[in-house]
């Protein structure tokens, strides 16, 4: 029914009601609602549904929850690898050391090789080469660098709550392959060391 079709009907039933025709349903009978009228642009196709809503999140993949079991909070590996730092920061002064003393103890050193290669270095006296300053520098920057890459790492390790106590355990080593080394270095530049303790 049509606003003029309800205005009309409302007029009849009270006798000729000479109130101004109705235009915003004031006088609508009672059930009476009003529908705007249909655009006549509109597409016939029915509208398109709302997407469902997401299925909810089931349960973590198994590999997920070994990968978040495998990072939980490890303090004894903390604790391991904080004393292990400590011990390498001794270690490398204790290196570094060692290594700004050997020419003076390198004397002693060529005898105790002497004896154990039978060989004689009666007479001979050992003077460190222009280059000896030199490499036992590098060999002392090489400590400190190695530790610092080591704490960089373990330290790295620690917060991504990784396994880390073998970072400083493995810097450890290289440290005492990186002092002997320096040791062979001085020794094999100097032919006339070297010339000393090769049995003949």
């Amino acid at each position: 029914m049509t606003q003029d079709e309800a205005a009309r009907s409302i007029g009849d039933a009270r006798g000729g009601d000479e109130r101004p025709r109705p235009r915003y349903g004031e006088y609508a009978p009672e059930g009476w609602t009003w529908q705007p009228p249909a655009d006549p642009h509109a597409s016939s196709e029915p509208a398109l549904e709302a997407p469902a809503a997401a299925a909810p999140a089931g349960p973590p993949a198994p590999g997920a929850a070994t990968s978040a079991a495998a990072r939980r909070d490890r303090p004894i590996d903390r604790l391991a690898t904080i004393v292990l730092l400590v011990i390498g920061v001794l270690g490398m002064w204790g290196a570094i050391g060692t290594l700004q003393s050997l020419p003076d103890q390198l004397p002693t050193a060529i005898r105790q090789a002497s004896e154990m290669l039978g060989t004689d270095v009666a007479g001979f006296e050992y003077v460190p080469g222009p280059e000896v300053p030199g490499i036992l520098l590098a060999g002392s920057i090489a400590q400190i660098v190695l530790w610092v890459l080591a704490a960089w790492w373990s330290i790295a390790r620690l917060r991504a709550r990784r396994l880390a106590f073998w970072v400083p355990l493995s810097a450890g080593v290289v440290s005492f392959v990186l002092l002997y080394a320096t040791m062979f270095v001085i020794v094999l530049n100097d032919p006339a060391l070297v010339a000393a303790i090769t049995p003949r």
